[in-house]
């Protein structure tokens, strides 16, 4: 099984390919997380209904995409606290006993490695039970590849 978090559009479609490809060849499954982050003062629990339906719409998108690789796909919605998503996968990881996750991540630092990636990715590199795989794409790399 390989996770995939399904974070920002252009990493996640980079990680997503990734992902698919490495599992397509090694006959493994695809679970895309789709992460509802819950402000600290708001319970985990707390409705959000509105949020919850456009997440479902995205999943199923994005699980047709990995299912057109000809693996078996599927999703979850995970609550997590802004900065604190690893936990979220690192649950769902050991629950089916993931053997690898790919996050795509842009890359925030153009300065060294100091912090180059966002709050949400290193909380899963430091998190997850199994070994990471970032996809990483530079800032503005979406809109170089536009033009």
């Amino acid at each position: 099984m390989v996770i995939v978090p399904l974070l920002e559009a252009e990493q996640t479609g980079h990680a997503l390919d990734l992902a698919c490809r490495l599992a397509a060849d090694r006959g493994a499954r695809v679970l895309l997380l789709a992460p509802l982050f819950i402000d600290w003062e708001l319970p985990l629990d707390a409705h959000f209904h509105g949020e919850e339906k456009t997440l479902r719409v995205e999943l199923s998108r994005e699980r047709a995409l990995a299912e057109s690789y000809g693996i078996g796909a599927h999703g979850q919605i995970v609550r997590a606290r802004p900065g604190q998503l690893g936990r979220a996968v690192a649950d769902a990881a050991e629950d089916v006993r993931a053997s690898l996750v790919v996050v795509g991540a842009a890359i925030e630092s153009q300065r060294g490695f100091r912090e180059p990636f966002s709050r949400d990715v290193w909380s899963v590199l430091h998190d997850a039970p199994c070994p990471v795989m970032i996809a990483a794409t530079s800032p503005g790399a979406a809109a170089r590849a536009a033009k």
